[in-house]
């Protein structure tokens, strides 16, 4: 080939050849229709069956997210739970058994055992040990939750993330 005439390109059919050359998209839509499968397989609703939570009617939202599991804390009219184990009493929607400092002491004892445990067995800390499920009544007063919550803070338990039911 002469440097006068034009460059190929990296499609360009053989020197001589009539027929440009072209590119068979068949197994390419092949591949991406899989990919685009697996993806929504795996991006369907997520549900979490909670059985110490029965009682707690959650708050209701449109939004939808991922759930990742966490240590989960429920606060129902009557009890108070850190996974499906009761840890405290409620009466009126109102924490019993708080301290002078008004924190909850047996849920921050539960608390920092349930951490212990999961740092003992290597789970990951950032991901899933310092996040709180926070499943809570939606008849609660802000105070009651307040208390929960900064009685977990206290525990080392930092991160929130809401229980709500979908609309």
């Amino acid at each position: 080939m002469a440097y006068g005439k034009h460059k190929r390109g990296a499609f360009a059919s053989p020197e001589g050849a009539d027929n440009p050359a072209r590119v068979n998209l068949t197994a390419l839509m092949d591949i991406l229709s899989n990919i685009i499968f697996f993806l929504m397989a795996s991006f369907g609703a997520q549900t979490l069956e909670l059985t110490s939570a029965a009682k707690v009617e959650l708050p209701s939202s449109t939004s939808e997210l991922t759930l990742k599991m966490s240590v989960a804390v429920a606060v129902g009219m009557e009890e108070l739970f850190v996974e499906e184990e009761p840890v405290g009493r409620l009466q009126g929607g109102k924490l019993v058994g708080l301290d002078a400092k008004r924190f909850h002491p047996r849920l921050e004892e539960t608390l920092k055992r349930v951490r212990a445990q999961r740092l003992a067995k290597n789970e990951r800390k950032k991901d899933a040990d310092e996040v709180i499920l926070f499943i809570a009544d939606r008849r609660l007063k802000y105070s009651t939750i307040d208390r929960v919550m900064k009685t977990c803070a206290r525990a080392g338990f930092t991160k929130f993330r809401f229980a709500v039911s979908k609309k």
